[in-house]
């Protein structure tokens, strides 16, 4: 746009000249100075000819004034360059006090003294002196129209000194201003771990992945341990309800059995025994069993559901195991014991063993006690034997 601006420019002065040339020709005008008793008199063109040559005059004779202090002021820089280039390498070779040095006296007639002094702050921070790095970059947010990178320096250096929670608040305004920016965004990824904030990480990775700041693998990684994560540090039946209603269905039915893990803990029952038979209808699972006799909560209806689940699955051990704790709850030692026998033959263990020892001591049978409750200790007694003969 501004080329066309100046081509028309240039093309009406050609006109324009092209017109006023003829009309000057046929009527120089005349123009006349009377100056110390001397009289001038000279044509229109001349007199324009005389102020252009006078002012290119006077332009050349202030160039060559002012061309020594440009000519120390680029002697300078080029120094001041110099010194920061070497700055810079000394950096990257871990000379951090030297390195620091130079970039301080990089400063002096640098045309970009914030670099300096943010470069100088990366030395002081590697020498973990962070009150001195916090005042380079002080000083470089003192000499710049725009602190954005001073700041976003500023948050990666309190995030690689473990003070992440100091930089949260700062990328925060920062990102309310540049909120697509890729660095803020990172550092916000990296502060959010290291702080254990779940949420506002769970908020920074879509933008992180969107910015591709990690792909499509990374991203998924970082939702799972994030989801992981809110879970784990529910503190209520809640919280634990509110994560869960934040999970899609494809969601829900990956973390199906954290959620149950997790209820158990948190004491939400009701909400658990309502999920088990809701997954139990769409697809039975071996593990919503197991969290079926982990329940504390309303037995008969428990037992009940179990023995609907035994009918149609009577030779799975873990439904017959489920029975087993169900009955022996209620004190049914009988059924109990029967079941676990099932067990046994199908599926042996420590824990039936375990759980058989304990309904023969109830029922004063101390020597089957004893030998389930050794089998519990020793569960493979003819490997055992054979070894020591050896």
């Amino acid at each position: 746009m501004l080329k066309t601006i100046k081509i028309i420019l240039l093309l009406a002065s050609l006109l324009l000249a092209a017109w006023l040339t003829p009309k000057l020709l046929s009527n120089p005008g005349l123009i006349q100075i009377e100056l110390l008793g001397y009289q001038i008199q000279m044509t229109a063109i001349a007199a324009g000819i005389l102020l252009v040559v006078l002012f290119l005059a006077i332009w050349l004779l202030y160039s060559l004034i002012e061309s020594p202090k440009k000519v120390v002021k680029h002697l300078s820089a080029n120094q001041s360059r110099k010194k920061f280039a070497r700055g810079l390498l000394a950096l990257s070779e871990g000379k951090w006090l030297h390195a620091e040095k130079l970039l301080l006296a990089s400063v002096k007639k640098s045309p970009t003294p914030e670099l300096s002094y943010m470069a100088a702050a990366r030395a002081a921070v590697a020498m973990n002196d962070l009150t001195r790095a916090e005042a380079h970059l002080d000083a470089a947010e003192a000499v710049i129209d725009n602190p954005l990178t001073v700041d976003l320096t500023r948050c990666e250096i309190w995030i690689k000194s473990g003070q992440a929670d100091r930089a949260i608040p700062l990328l925060a305004q920062i990102l309310k201003t540049y909120p697509k920016n890729p660095r803020a965004v990172h550092l916000q990824t990296q502060a959010s771990q290291q702080t254990q904030d779940w949420k506002l990480l769970q908020q920074t990775i879509p933008k992180a992945e969107k910015l591709s700041l990690i792909n499509h693998q990374q991203s998924n990684e970082l939702k799972q341990q994030v989801t992981l994560e809110l879970f784990a540090a529910a503190k209520n039946a809640a919280d634990l309800q509110g994560i869960w209603q934040g999970l899609n269905k494809k969601q829900q039915a990956s973390y199906s059995h954290t959620y149950c893990e997790n209820g158990i803990r948190l004491g939400a029952y009701q909400e658990i025994t309502g999920h088990i038979e809701k997954v139990q209808k769409k697809h039975f699972d071996d593990q919503m069993v197991v969290y079926w006799s982990s329940l504390p909560y309303n037995l008969n209806h428990r037992l009940k559901v179990a023995e609907k689940w035994l009918s149609e699955h009577p030779k799975n051990a873990v439904v017959l195991l489920c029975n087993a704790k169900l009955h022996l709850a209620k004190k049914q030692m009988d059924e109990a014991e029967s079941l676990l026998l099932d067990v046994l033959k199908i599926e042996p263990s420590q824990e039936v063993n375990q759980l058989l020892a304990i309904i023969y001591h109830e029922q004063n049978q101390p020597e089957k006690a004893l030998n389930h409750f050794h089998e519990a200790v020793v569960p493979n007694k003819l490997s055992v034997s054979v070894i020591d003969d050896k």
